[in-house]
């Protein structure tokens, strides 16, 4: 018996979001400008064709991960407008706490939570804008606010920012590989950095 419409689009849906979750397992990994269509097919187990008829290029499989997130893993989403929302300090710890509750998290999520994070140094070579917010200058523009309230010391705002979320990008990197106690990392060590 032929399949109906609906069906077919379920199967269609579900290809789509096989790609993207193996794809974001390989930009979590291995970057961005490291990930090939020849990867994506592989860890996908389909061929390139098929990889074709639902992504143009990589990047669209890149806005298309954005999408899924926004969809089914809304809560993995950088916390820029709430942490601007509350500004210097506290701009900053929100961003760690909201990091914290996610150390026993599922894989997905911290591929998610890691690419968000790695979301500035994520190209040099994608030729369509990839989608999100920027984690850099939001750290940025939060340490500006907290020195100029006179909450911290006059510091190298930029590369202490790079710093916070390179620890931030280690923590995923350790928690994606790690098993039992080996899990278990606190942010305030990462938020006592930061305010100092």
């Amino acid at each position: 018996m032929p399949r109906t419409p609906q069906q077919n689009a379920i199967i269609r849906d579900k290809r789509r979001t096989k790609i993207l979750l193996k794809t974001l397992k390989l930009f979590a990994i291995k970057g961005f400008d490291e990930v090939t269509i020849d990867a994506i097919s592989a860890e996908s187990s389909c061929s390139h064709g098929l990889v074709y008829h639902y992504f143009e290029k990589k990047e669209d499989i890149y806005n298309g991960l954005f999408e899924l997130q926004r969809e089914d893993y809304s809560d993995t989403i950088f916390p820029r407008n709430a942490a601007m929302a509350e500004g210097g300090l506290a701009g900053l710890k929100l961003i760690c706490d909201h990091y914290e509750k996610f150390f026993d998290a599922d894989k997905i999520q911290l591929y998610f939570l890691k690419v968000n994070a790695s979301s500035d140094y994520m190209t040099y070579t994608a030729t369509k804008a990839l989608n999100g917010e920027s984690p850099f200058k939001t750290v940025v523009s939060l340490l500006k606010q907290a020195i100029s309230s006179g909450q911290m010391l006059e510091c190298d705002v930029e590369a202490k920012a790079r710093l916070f979320l390179d620890m931030l990008i280690g923590i995923f990197d350790r928690l994606i590989s790690a098993k039992g106690k080996e899990r278990e990392i606190k942010s305030g060590a990462l938020y006592e950095f930061i305010r100092k």
